[in-house]
């Protein structure tokens, strides 16, 4: 049994809209974060598991590079770090790889959540704030309680959310 899917659909018009669709509501969602600029709260992870779970890892981060890029371009334009780029990506490659053609458990969502709240959220973007500037050590422990709060509180979101669409895919 494969536990990680690594394969992507085609890429067809229909796909794409998909994708635009799932691209824009990250934006909005992405609008209506708070918090301090090392320590936001966002609902935007909903639109970036739907694009894992529907089109694997591959198009999933390209699309969310590509989200991240866009949203720079339009909401702060000339504030641009690559780094939170890749962040994004691999989160959405991680949640391709755990949900894309896989059935939707409570223990394969915690494992999702939690990688994506270690590797993008608390290692990566601490090493690009601290890159930017920030010191790492006065950011790295608030914003690990954050991700260790939002652990369940975004992996029974998530659950509950992918459970939903797992029940209405076949008629999508």
């Amino acid at each position: 049994m494969q536990v990680l899917s690594f394969s992507s659909p085609k890429l067809s018009t229909r796909n794409m809209v998909y994708m635009a669709m799932l691209m824009a509501m990250q934006i909005v969602l992405g609008r209506f974060s708070f918090g301090t600029p090392w320590l936001k709260i966002s609902p935007a992870f909903f639109a970036t598991i739907l694009m894992g779970y529907y089109f694997g890892p591959w198009l999933a981060a390209g699309a969310a590079a590509l989200n991240d890029q866009l949203s720079i371009m339009i909401f702060s334009p000339g504030a641009n770090f690559p780094g939170f780029t890749i962040s994004a990506a691999i989160a959405a490659m991680l949640y391709g790889m755990f949900f894309h053609g896989k059935k939707v458990t409570v223990l394969r969502t915690l494992l999702a959540v939690g990688m994506v709240l270690l590797i993008s959220n608390i290692i990566l973007t601490t090493l690009w704030l601290n890159i930017m500037g920030t010191p790492w050590q006065g950011i790295i422990w608030p914003r690990t309680i954050k991700n260790v709060v939002m652990l369940p509180i975004q992996t029974a979101l998530s659950y509950g959310t992918l459970k939903a669409i797992e029940r209405i895919r076949p008629h999508l």
